[in-house]
């Protein structure tokens, strides 16, 4: 293969990547049901890219890799969810643990169990998949609720009400009230915390991080939509174009490295 050759593939690469492309107002999104996608944060519009055969808990970003944990199954399962089709791949045994809630900081991978009266954070382990108690919350699940992701603050959202968990410590700390929905999804892009309103309709609301505040944006769209949830950015995620791009990088770095020691 000549230079020539590898910037022919780069072309072809880019051409064949250009209708999929992500921009940062992109996020992936799981549905009641095991429906998995993208979904527009600007317009509500979901495309679906297939179905992991599991409802789960929530999305979660670490290391590049995107992970999700069974929904309220004793011994509950984690798994490595493929960004193109969301399909899963088990890590490490099933815990022991009914997960209720999960989602990420740009750190770590957290889960939160239902346990009487209160909910309880734990911290995963991203190779084993074990699950380590950190302590409670404090804070009674109610109505719909939901972890965020992408963001150093862990965003806890139920009943309506917003709370910053502490990672270290498991306490949460009430923000504020909403105004009325109730999200089954956050995640953060660009410095916003989006929400994916389940009630009282199917939409994507924009939250004040700083008075718990929804304001109510586009509707849902899009076949195979539904209850959302989990949400996770694309951006942190390498998808199958960004690796292909890369490979044909990579292969034009090393021609020229064999070239100039030739």
């Amino acid at each position: 293969m000549n230079l020539k050759h590898v910037a022919l593939l780069t072309c072809l690469a880019l051409i064949v990547c250009t209708g999929t492309l992500r921009a940062d107002n992109t996020a992936y999104v799981t549905f009641f049901g095991g429906n998995f996608g993208t979904i527009d944060l600007n317009t509500g519009a979901f495309t679906l890219l297939g179905n992991s055969g599991q409802t789960l808990s929530g999305l979660g970003v670490y290391g590049g890799n995107l992970y999700g944990v069974t929904y309220t199954v004793p011994s509950g399962s984690f798994y490595q969810v493929n960004p193109a089709n969301g399909a899963l791949t088990a890590i490490g045994s099933p815990s022991g643990v009914d997960y209720y809630d999960f989602g990420s900081t740009l750190t770590g991978l957290y889960a939160l169990v239902q346990v009487t009266g209160n909910t309880d954070l734990y911290s995963i382990n991203p190779t084993t998949g074990a699950a380590t108690l950190i302590g409670a919350t404090g804070v009674a699940a109610s109505g719909v609720n939901n972890l965020s992701t992408n963001s150093s603050t862990l965003y806890f959202t139920s009943g309506g009400d917003l709370y910053t968990i502490n990672t270290s410590t498991g306490t949460g700390t009430l923000v504020g009230y909403s105004g009325g929905p109730n999200f089954g999804a956050l995640v953060t892009e660009g410095g916003t915390l989006y929400g994916g309103q389940s009630s009282p309709t199917y939409a994507v609301d924009t939250i004040n991080t700083t008075t718990g505040a929804a304001t109510t944006g586009p509707a849902l769209s899009g076949a195979g939509a539904g209850l959302f949830y989990g949400l996770a950015p694309t951006t942190t995620v390498p998808e199958p174009c960004t690796l292909l791009l890369l490979s044909c990088a990579l292969g034009g770095c090393g021609l020229l490295r064999r070239r100039n020691t030739a």
